[in-house]
């Protein structure tokens, strides 16, 4: 495969990009990170959805693998304590038989030695799926879906929450408000793919 076909994001080199100002609307986020640009049937948006919803594990892998030959060469990600996948609800995993952000983030997780906590945070609600949703409705579907199991065991932490793609970032900062609640915590963000606004 050849990267150079895939239209790659380059938020790594900009501490002040667009995606650490999508995310940052509850909480200001340290980091935020994200390997390629995401458009509708472009080759980043077939290889995630292959990844995804094809089962197509290998992709996830060499993707996330790519981004973390990228990342070596940043100072903060020596500093995270934990790696956080956003989660699925039960149901919605149990159905598909993976979560792809969990994918992600234990690849992550290997090779830079990191902790992978995926049962810190669950969803506690089955919400319907965004793909067709308006903006606004996106916001509204994901209220208070996410809950913190023992808020003590982050205090103090660099939380790595890792999730496959944004679009208009109200998952994600559904869960970073929720993570937002623990003392001192401090939050960065890594995702496979960003759309455009």
């Amino acid at each position: 495969m050849c990267l150079l076909n895939l239209n790659r994001s380059y938020s790594l080199y900009e501490e002040n990009n667009d995606l650490a100002n999508r995310v940052s609307i509850y909480f200001p986020v340290k980091n935020a990170v994200s390997l390629l640009n995401y458009s509708k049937d472009c080759l980043a948006s077939n290889l995630i959805h292959s990844f995804k919803y094809n089962e197509d594990l290998g992709i996830g892998k060499y993707l996330s693998e790519t981004l973390c030959n990228e990342l070596k060469s940043k100072q903060w990600i020596n500093e995270i304590d934990y790696i956080i996948p956003l989660p699925l609800h039960w149901r919605r995993k149990l159905k598909r038989g993976f979560n792809q952000s969990e994918i992600i983030a234990k690849t992550i997780g290997k090779y830079f030695s990191k902790e992978v906590k995926s049962n810190y945070i669950r969803r506690v609600r089955n919400n319907r799926s965004q793909t067709k949703m308006s903006k606004s409705q996106r916001w509204t579907n994901v209220e208070n879906i996410f809950k913190l199991k023992n808020p003590a065991l982050l205090e103090g932490k660099h939380i790595l929450l890792v999730d496959d793609i944004v679009t208009t970032g109200a998952s994600l900062n559904s869960c970073i408000k929720t993570l937002s609640k623990v003392k001192d915590i401090k939050i960065s963000v890594l995702v496979l793919g960003q759309t455009n606004h």
